[in-house]
């Protein structure tokens, strides 16, 4: 039984990761079509375009696959070495954690970068 468990858990993970780029590839198209139909309609400022840049959040969050067994204490000692910054990652995921104690296998969740208080 165990033999073929890792397997599956590797497919749902890749399985996830790829919905999840899909679905940031749709955003940006989406973006890049509102910014081609905003500059055809009524020529906006540049504050209006500059309020959706691409990939930004790129800069701000890694991307992390849950795995079996994670906790989110547990993915903060190592993404941050401090199981007690995992309020920084509940709060970077508000839609998929409303609860923080209920994660799952598959689940792909913003990490914030760098050093800092949480994002409160």
């Amino acid at each position: 039984m165990g033999l073929f468990s890792q397997r599956n858990d590797d497919d749902a993970e890749r399985e996830a990761v790829r919905r999840h780029r899909e679905a940031q590839q749709r955003l940006a198209d989406a973006r890049r079509h509102q910014e081609r139909h905003l500059t055809t309609s009524s020529s906006p400022s540049k504050t209006q375009l500059a309020s959706y840049p691409e990939g930004s959040w790129r800069k701000e969050f890694d991307l992390y696959v849950v795995k079996r067994g994670d906790t989110l204490s547990g993915i903060s000692r190592q993404v941050y070495a401090d199981a007690n910054q995992w309020h920084r990652i509940q709060q970077a995921n508000p839609i998929v954690l409303k609860n923080p104690d209920l994660i799952h296998a598959g689940l792909v969740l913003r990490i914030p970068k760098g050093e800092g208080t949480p994002l409160a």
